[in-house]
């Protein structure tokens, strides 16, 4: 055979030798990477409307009627104003009012939902009472910032069974609870995701208001 033609055959079976490996070293990295990017479903609390039990489903699975999701993360408002309590908070605190009845604690809304109006005529109260906006909303914050008219605070056994409402304290994050003032033992919001760790507690309502002018609140 004519030596370059042998030559030729020579370098073209090492470059499909080659080609060869190129392809079988991608494939085998893109199915690598395509492991490494898979995430477990994220575990998600399904509670039980008529029969109180709560179970550990996950996003994919989703609850089942009669069930109802407390959901995967932190619970904000949105632009529209609400006319009750978020549903899905609400369904965090019938969880844990289920779970403390088992251990003995009786836990009870005493105030959730309230209207701009009814916050407005509160925290004019609470300015005869403490003697300025400024102190007043150390307790009572206005009808425009106050969580409670955006359906998304309550106020938990005030003014009565103090105990109790320490229990929701230490096990609230299980269901996305948390205590936000150090001042108010009763007032609870959903500032986490189920199951993760409740913010440090700020010492009053004022304090989660850093750049409010005190002189433009009605």
């Amino acid at each position: 055979m004519d030596k370059k033609l042998t030559d030729f055959y020579f370098w073209a079976a090492g470059y499909l030798l080659l080609v060869g490996a190129v392809i079988t070293y991608s494939t085998s990295n893109t199915t690598v990477l395509l492991e490494e990017v898979v995430v477990a479903p994220v575990e998600l609390l399904c509670f039980n409307i008529e029969t109180s039990e709560l179970r550990t489903s996950n996003t994919d699975l989703g609850c089942v009627v009669p069930e109802e999701p407390l959901g995967t993360t932190p619970i904000f408002h949105t632009e529209v104003r609400p006319a009750e309590l978020d549903r899905t908070f609400e369904v965090r605190f019938l969880a844990a009012q289920a779970a403390a009845k088992t251990v003995g604690f009786k836990l009870n809304i005493t105030s959730g939902f309230r209207t701009q109006g009814l916050q407005a005529r509160l925290f004019a109260d609470a300015i005869k009472k403490y003697g300025s906006a400024e102190e007043a909303s150390k307790w009572v914050l206005p009808k425009d910032v106050s969580n409670h008219p955006w359906g998304i605070a309550i106020d938990v056994n005030y003014p009565g069974d103090k105990i109790a409402a320490k229990w929701l304290e230490d096990n609230g994050a299980k269901f996305g609870l948390c205590r936000v003032y150090e001042n108010e033992w009763w007032h609870f919001e959903p500032v986490i995701a189920p199951g993760q760790i409740c913010p440090p507690m700020m010492a009053n309502a004022l304090e989660s208001l850093p750049t409010l002018d005190m002189a433009d609140i009605k």
